[in-house]
């Protein structure tokens, strides 16, 4: 059973967060969502896209060695619908 949703989006990557106080590994999560709406709701290069996403993969992976779960869902995900809404909500599930 989870008791919490920890939501990190792609400009929250900061081990000390607030997010994480109290945090147990054993009934809380981590959610982080690669969408295709953050990448393109205004124009950006490629090039900063890719740094983006990079650094949110390298985030997720410092927090598995941590010890706490990530329910991480990558852009090219076939099940990803592109939208954090219902990304959130699929999460829940």
């Amino acid at each position: 059973e989870v008791r919490n949703l920890v939501l990190v989006l792609g400009d929250q990557l900061d081990l000390d967060s607030a997010a994480f106080d109290g945090f147990e590994a054993s009934r809380d999560v981590v959610l982080q969502m690669e969408v295709m709406e953050e990448t393109s709701y205004i124009p950006q290069h490629k090039k900063r896209i890719a740094y983006f996403l990079a650094s949110m993969r390298h985030f997720r992976d410092e927090l598995a060695a941590r010890g706490r779960r990530v329910h991480y869902v990558e852009i090219d995900a076939p099940e990803n619908t592109g939208r954090f809404e219902t990304e959130i909500a699929r999460a829940q599930q």
